[in-house]
C-alpha cells in the first residue's frame, strides 16, 4: 500500500520517526513515572534517614533527659485537688507579695483549662507598690519555686500624684496530669 510506494530513504526516515514515537510514548507511559516514583521514593528515605538520625540523639541522650525530668518533676506534678493547687498559688503570691514590700488589691483565680496533657491554672491580680518593690516583686513570682509566669503586666500610676504605681497581672502556672 503506501509502504510499498515509498523510497527507501522515505521508510527509512518514517521508520526512525515510528521509532522515536514510541520511545517517547515508552518514557511517558513507563519510564517517566517509574522515574518520578524512585525520585518520591529517595525523597521519603531521605526524610527518614533524618528522622531516625534525630530519634538517635535523643535515645542517646534518654538518661541526660530523664534525671533532668525527674529534677524539675515535683515543681510540675500535681500534688493535690484542683482547689489545692490554687490555693498553694495564691499562698506563695501572697507570701512573696509581703517579702517585697507590694500591696495586694484583688486576687481572682480563674477556673483551671485542661490542655491536652497538662493543667494550666491562672490567677488574676491587682496590686500597688513603689517600683522597686514591684520590680522585686516580679522578679520573684518569676523565679518563684512554683513556676509562676507572669503572662500579661499592665502598670499605672495611682491617682494623688504618688510615685506609687498600681499593676494588673495575669499570673500562670501549668501542672502535668
Amino acid at each position: 500500500m503506501i509502504w510499498d510506494k515509498l523510497s527507501k530513504k522515505e521508510k527509512i526516515g518514517l521508520s526512525v520517526a515510528f521509532a522515536f514515537l514510541a520511545l517517547a510514548f515508552l518514557d511517558r507511559l513507563l519510564i517517566s513515572p517509574i522515574r518520578a516514583r524512585f525520585n518520591a521514593l529517595n525523597q521519603q528515605i531521605r526524610i527518614s534517614e533524618k528522622q531516625l538520625g534525630s530519634d538517635m540523639r535523643n535515645i542517646n541522650q534518654k538518661k541526660f533527659i530523664s534525671e533532668e525530668y525527674e529534677q524539675y518533676l515535683p515543681y510540675v506534678r500535681r500534688s493535690g485537688s484542683d482547689e489545692e493547687e490554687v490555693a498553694k498559688i495564691l499562698g506563695e503570691i501572697e507570701a512573696l507579695a509581703r517579702k517585697s514590700s507590694v500591696y495586694l488589691v484583688d486576687m481572682k483565680p480563674r477556673k483551671p483549662r485542661d490542655v491536652e496533657f497538662y493543667k494550666e491554672y491562672t490567677v488574676e491580680i491587682e496590686a500597688e507598690g513603689y517600683l522597686e518593690s514591684l520590680m522585686s516583686f516580679i522578679y520573684q513570682l518569676n523565679t518563684s519555686p512554683q513556676l509562676l509566669r507572669i503572662e500579661t503586666l499592665r502598670l499605672n500610676l495611682t491617682k494623688g500624684g504618688t510615685n506609687v504605681l498600681s499593676a494588673s497581672m495575669l499570673i500562670t502556672k501549668v501542672l502535668i496530669l
